[in-house]
């Protein structure tokens, strides 16, 4: 989602800018934060944690037929052996997280294209400095959240 969705919103934003389309929305009276950024950032808040949630399904079945097609366990032994190594806990701090991970994507895209000055070497360059800001962003978010659910014990 940071690479992809970042990149995206980063250089949408950032071609509005050069193009001074944002300029043209200040003049028509209209807040580029309110209709640009908050509606990405809530489509994302929105989402990712539904992704999340079909990625930890998608894991688990793909999990299971590579178990399956391996070895010789039985279904009911490795879902069995899942449930006892997955708890709710785990599963409930991954989604937990996902918003705030989100929001700080949206945020940082969102910021760099809101940034940029200069023509379509600029739009690169903000774009790139999105992903990249994104992607530590969410590194360390998730560095806190694990530390978080440590001192909590989760």
């Amino acid at each position: 989602v940071a690479g992809r969705s970042g990149a995206g919103i980063a250089s949408e934003i950032a071609t509005m800018k050069v193009s001074e389309e944002i300029d043209a929305l200040r003049s028509m009276g209209f807040d580029p934060v309110q209709w640009l950024v908050v509606p990405r950032c809530l489509a994302l808040v929105l989402t990712v944690p539904v992704l999340a949630w079909v990625g930890d399904v998608l894991a688990l079945i793909g999990a299971m037929a590579a178990t399956l097609l391996l070895t010789d366990m039985s279904p009911r032994a490795f879902l069995q052996g899942s449930s006892d190594a997955i708890t709710g806990s785990h599963f409930l701090a991954g989604l937990i997280k996902t918003p705030f991970l989100a929001l700080a994507i949206g945020l940082i895209a969102c910021g760099q294209g809101l940034a940029t000055v200069g023509g379509a070497a600029a739009v690169g360059a903000r774009t790139t400095t999105a992903v990249v800001l994104s992607i530590f962003g969410v590194i360390s978010i998730s560095a806190v959240f694990t530390c978080l659910f440590v001192l909590v014990g989760v």
